[in-house]
C-alpha cells in the first residue's frame, strides 16, 4: 500500500504547520517578559471536568481512572471498557471494535472522543481502539444514552471520552521520569511487548513516548494478527494560564480475514496503517471560563485482498478543528458549555471511487442549579455533505433526595449518519461478506431514561435505570440466502426498552463486588421481530480482592448473555444461543533489582464455553496470557 507521496506530504505539512501557528496565536497577547511559567494546576480543560459533570448532572455515566486501570492491570483500552458496567467491546472481523452500551446491538452509534476530538468520524466508520496505548490513559468516561449534545454528533447509542496525560498530569509521582516495560506470552502463539517513558523537562514541560508490538495466531486458519503502534506526546505551558500539547500516533496491522464458518475465506488478508496527529491549546478565560482548541488529523491506508485474489485499497484523509468553551458564574449556579466543529474527510476507494464529506456543527448546553436540583438543556445542529442539516436536543434533571439518594432523568433526540462502509463498500476485512447500500437514509433516534441512584460513601453504590429508544429508519442488515452476502437496509421503525441495574459494594479495603444486569425487549415494528444482536438478558458479576499477606490482586468476572439473532428476519438457524463465561486474573507485585514489578496471569473463558459473538464467528475458547510489568 502506497499513498501518493505528494498527498501525504501535504497532509503532514498541515499538521506540522499547526505546531507553529497555534502557539503563536496563544502568545500574541503575551509577548512581554514575565515570570517563568508555572504548572497549570488550576486549569481545568473540558475533558478534565467530565468527572465533575458526571457527579452533578443528570447523565448516567461510568468513570474509570488511571489508578484503577493500573491496579487491575488492564492490557488494552478494550479490556478497560469491558471492565465497566453496561459496556461491552468485541473485536470486529476486520479493523476496529464493536462497542455495545447498555445492551444495544447496533453497529455504530457510539461517539468515541480522544482528548475531546472524535475518533470515529472517518467515513468508513471504524473505531480502532487498539491504536491507543493503555499506558497513556488518564481516564475513561462512558456516557449512556441519551448523551448531552454538546459532546458532539454521532452519539445515538452512547459516548466514550478517553483522556490521556503526560507525567505532568500525574501529581502522585514525584519522579522526573518514569519508564514502564511489559512483556507477555499466551495461547495461540500470542507474544506482546510494550514500553513507555515519561520525562519532565527542566522547563516544566513533559514528553512521553510509547511503543507496542503484538503477534497472535488464531484458533481458526487465517486468523493471525501482527500489529504495532508508536505514540509521542509533548505538553508545556505557554503562559501561567495556557497550555499547549501535541500528540502523534502511528498504528499498523496485518491480519487474516477468515470469514464465517459457512462462507470461509482462508486466503483473504487485510493490512492497515494509520497516522494521527492532535494538537490542543487550553487555558482560562477570566476567572470563570476555560477553553480548548483542537486541531487534528488522520491519514489511513487500508488494503483488502479478497478470496478471489481481487485487491482493493482505501485511502482516508481527515483534518478537523474543534473548539470548546465552558463558563460558570461566581455562585456556581449557571454553567454554559459550548462546542463547535468543522471537519473535512476525503476518501478514495478502488471499488467506489472518490468521496468527500464535510461536517460542520455547533452545540450548546446550559445547566442551572438550585440547591438540590440541577436542570440541563442542550441544542445542536450539524450540516453533513449529502445529509443536509441534522438537529439534536437533550435535556435532563438531577435531584438530590437526601440520605445518599439521587434521582436522574434525561431525554434526547439525535441523528445517526450512515458511514461510507454502509453506503458503498466496507473495507473492514469483509470485502467477501458485506456490500454497501448508497440509498440508505439517516437514522432518527429518540432516547430517554430515568432512574434512582444510592451512594453510601465509598462503600456502596446502587443504580436502577429505566430506558427506552425509538428509531425511525433504523439501519438493519439482511443476508442473501444464495450469495451469503450481508447488505444494510432501512427499516420503518424500531424500539428498544428495558431496565439496567448497577451495583458496587466494598466489603472492606481488600474485597469489592461489582454487578451489572440489563433486561430489555426490542422490536422492528414492520416485521414484529427482535432487533439484531440485542439479547433480552445481559449480566456481569465481578469480584475483586487483595490478599493482605502477599498483596496478590485477584479478579473474577462471570458474564451471561441471552439468546440473540444475527438476522433481521430472526432466522432460527442463525440464532446465537445464550452463554456464560468466566474470566480470571491474578497480579502479584514484587521487587526486581530495585524496580517495581508485577507478574500477571489472565485466563479468558476458563470453562471453554462454545459460543459466537457474531453468526459464524465462534469464540476461540479458553485462552491465557502471562507476563511481567516493570516500572522504574
Amino acid at each position: 500500500m502506497h499513498q501518493p507521496f505528494i498527498k501525504r506530504t501535504t497532509y503532514l505539512s498541515l499538521c506540522c504547520g499547526s505546531l507553529v501557528f497555534l502557539p503563536q496565536l496563544a502568545l500574541a497577547d503575551h509577548s512581554s517578559q514575565g515570570p517563568a511559567p508555572t504548572i497549570m494546576s488550576t486549569v481545568e480543560v473540558t475533558a478534565d471536568r467530565l468527572s465533575e459533570f458526571a457527579d452533578n448532572n443528570p447523565g448516567m455515566v461510568e468513570v474509570m481512572g488511571r489508578t484503577e486501570i493500573e491496579s487491575r492491570n488492564m492490557l488494552s483500552v478494550e479490556e478497560a471498557l469491558n471492565g465497566m458496567g453496561g459496556v461491552e467491546v468485541k473485536q470486529s472481523t476486520g479493523v476496529g471494535s464493536r462497542i455495545s452500551i447498555r445492551g444495544s446491538g447496533k453497529s455504530g452509534g457510539v461517539l468515541v472522543l480522544l482528548n475531546g476530538r472524535p475518533l470515529n468520524s472517518n467515513q468508513f466508520g471504524s473505531v480502532d481502539l487498539a491504536g491507543i496505548p493503555v499506558e497513556t490513559i488518564e481516564s475513561i468516561t462512558v456516557f449512556k444514552p441519551p448523551v448531552p449534545v454538546w459532546l458532539g454528533s454521532g452519539a445515538t447509542d452512547g459516548a466514550i471520552s478517553i483522556v490521556t496525560k503526560g507525567i505532568r498530569g500525574n501529581g502522585a509521582s514525584p519522579k522526573s521520569h518514569v519508564t514502564k516495560l511489559r512483556g507477555a506470552v499466551g495461547s495461540y502463539g500470542t507474544v506482546e511487548a510494550s514500553a513507555s517513558h515519561q520525562m519532565q523537562l527542566e522547563s516544566g514541560s513533559s514528553v512521553m513516548a510509547s511503543a507496542t508490538g503484538k503477534h497472535r495466531d488464531g484458533k481458526r486458519a487465517n486468523k493471525d494478527l501482527d500489529s504495532g503502534n508508536f505514540t509521542l506526546h509533548w505538553d508545556g505551558d505557554i503562559t501561567d494560564t495556557q497550555q499547549f500539547e501535541i500528540n502523534g500516533r502511528y498504528y499498523t496491522s496485518d491480519s487474516g480475514s477468515p470469514g464465517p464458518v459457512d462462507n470461509p475465506t482462508p486466503n483473504a488478508r487485510q493490512s492497515y496503517e494509520k497516522i494521527s496527529f492532535d494538537s490542543r491549546l487550553s487555558g482560562l478565560v477570566g476567572s470563570n471560563g476555560d477553553y480548548t482548541l483542537n486541531l487534528y488529523g488522520d491519514t489511513i491506508e487500508l488494503e483488502d485482498k479478497s478470496e478471489s485474489g481481487l485487491v482493493s485499497t482505501l485511502n482516508d484523509d481527515k483534518i478537523g478543528l474543534k473548539a470548546e468553551y465552558n463558563w460558570n458564574d461566581d455562585q456556581d449556579r449557571w454553567a454554559i458549555r459550548t462546542s463547535g466543529l468543522i471537519e473535512n474527510d476525503d476518501l478514495d476507494h478502488t471499488l467506489s471511487g472518490e468521496h468527500n464529506r464535510i461536517t460542520a456543527g455547533l452545540g450548546m448546553q446550559a445547566d442551572r442549579k438550585w440547591d438540590d436540583w440541577t436542570l440541563t438543556a442542550g441544542v445542536r445542529g450539524d450540516r453533513v455533505t449529502g445529509f443536509d442539516f441534522n438537529p439534536g436536543v437533550s435535556a435532563g434533571i438531577h435531584h438530590v433526595l437526601g440520605g445518599g439518594w439521587v434521582m436522574k432523568a434525561n431525554i434526547g433526540h439525535s441523528v445517526n449518519i450512515p458511514s461510507f462502509g454502509q453506503l458503498y463498500q466496507p473495507s473492514h476485512g469483509s470485502i467477501d461478506q458485506v456490500r454497501g447500500n448508497p440509498d440508505l437514509d439517516k437514522e432518527k433516534i429518540l432516547s430517554m431514561d430515568g432512574g434512582l441512584e444510592y451512594s453510601y460513601g465509598k462503600t456502596a453504590r446502587l443504580q436502577m435505570t429505566l430506558f427506552r429508544s425509538e428509531t425511525n429508519d433504523p439501519i438493519l442488515y439482511q443476508r442473501d440466502a444464495i450469495t451469503r452476502i450481508y447488505s444494510p437496509v432501512n427499516g420503518g421503525s424500531a424500539w428498544r426498552h428495558g431496565i439496567e441495574l448497577n451495583g458496587k459494594y466494598a466489603f472492606n479495603d481488600n474485597l469489592r463486588l461489582e454487578a451489572n444486569l440489563i433486561l430489555q425487549d426490542s422490536e422492528v415494528e414492520d416485521t414484529g421481530n427482535e432487533m439484531t444482536y440485542t439479547p433480552t438478558v445481559k449480566g456481569k458479576l465481578t469480584l475483586l480482592s487483595t490478599l493482605s499477606q502477599t498483596k496478590t490482586r485477584l479478579e473474577t468476572s462471570l458474564r451471561y448473555t441471552g439468546k440473540q439473532y444475527s438476522e433481521m428476519e430472526n432466522l432460527e438457524d442463525q440464532r446465537l444461543d445464550d452463554y456464560i463465561t468466566l474470566d480470571c486474573k491474578a497480579i502479584q507485585p514484587f521487587t526486581l533489582a530495585g524496580m517495581q514489578a508485577e507478574w500477571f496471569v489472565n485466563i479468558n473463558n476458563l470453562f471453554d464455553t462454545g459460543y459466537s459473538i457474531h453468526y459464524g464467528y465462534p469464540d476461540e475458547g479458553v485462552r491465557f496470557m502471562t507476563g511481567v510489568n516493570l516500572t522504574f
